[in-house]
């Protein structure tokens, strides 16, 4: 029944925004063997991601790159700190430290509340997913420097992604990061990935759709988009253990298939299993 309604959804999708649209170029990066898949919008300056979603982690930082690893890289890229419990992510300057610190002393670039949705259920693996879409237009033009990127990707992405568990965010008045404290973590380290490109999408108020009406019912399009507005080859692999605050270790996750996790009703659609 899942499989039924998310084809139904693609094709309904690719009819209703085919009216009033742009061109758009995503860029799309399927992390096979830690269930990570993200992209980034050039035209909308999007960047969206969706990861399988257990419970057993409640918490993460995110730093992704065009390419080079971003770690010892510092005033160059953004760091994403995601909050389940409050449904928040937070954004900093990355400092290039091999640690969880940025918010200690970096420059806060935004907040997203309301960040995470349902993904639904991946239609190859049938587990459930958690997903976020974030405009960072904003944090792109934060600085007038050559070296600031931001948070964004093209023809080859770097990224550095520590999910936790027993994860306790302490926030100030402004909404700035006072403490953040964990118990466990995995991590999903890489650089110089080769990304696939869809230059036939279209766009429509926040929301965008790559291939044909026939693409999208199959599973073979993507289709995506909204989100939240916030305030203000490859080498590399992932990390399996256990680690404290501050520490590392995680543990991976099963690998999803290719563009199987299509992002579909990103602005808040998602679909779960009925018993």
């Amino acid at each position: 029944m899942t499989r039924k309604i998310l084809t139904a959804l693609g094709f309904a999708a690719a009819t209703m925004f085919a009216a009033n649209t742009a061109s758009a170029t995503v860029f799309t990066k399927d992390y096979h063997d830690a269930g990570v898949w993200n992209a980034y919008d050039t035209v909308n300056q999007t960047y969206s991601m969706k990861f399988k979603d257990d419970g057993s982690k409640d918490g993460f930082w995110l730093v992704v790159s065009s390419g080079e690893n971003p770690k010892t890289n510092a005033e160059e890229y953004a760091i994403l700190y995601g909050d389940r419990a409050a449904n928040r992510i937070t954004a900093y300057t990355y400092d290039g430290v091999n640690s969880s610190t940025s918010y200690d002393g970096g420059t806060l670039l935004g907040t997203f509340d309301n960040a995470f949705s349902d993904g639904g259920i991946h239609p190859r693996y049938d587990y459930e997913m958690t997903m976020f879409t974030l405009d960072v237009g904003a944090i792109n033009a934060a600085f007038d420097t050559p070296e600031w990127d931001g948070v964004e990707f093209g023809a080859e992405s770097g990224i550095w992604f520590h999910q936790s568990a027993g994860t306790d965010f302490s926030y100030g008045a402004d909404g700035s990061i006072v403490d953040y404290t964990f118990t466990d973590q995995m991590w999903l380290d890489r650089a110089f990935d080769t990304t696939a490109a869809r230059a036939d999408c279209t766009t429509s108020d926040g929301r965008y759709f790559c291939g044909s009406a026939t693409e999208l019912a199959s599973g073979t399009g993507l289709a995506g988009g909204g989100g939240t507005g916030g305030t203000g080859g490859g080498t590399g692999g992932t990390g399996g253990g256990t680690g404290g605050t501050g520490g590392t270790g995680g543990g991976a996750v099963p690998a999803p298939g290719g563009l199987a996790l299509i992002l579909l009703g990103l602005a808040g659609l998602g679909f779960r299993r009925r018993a």
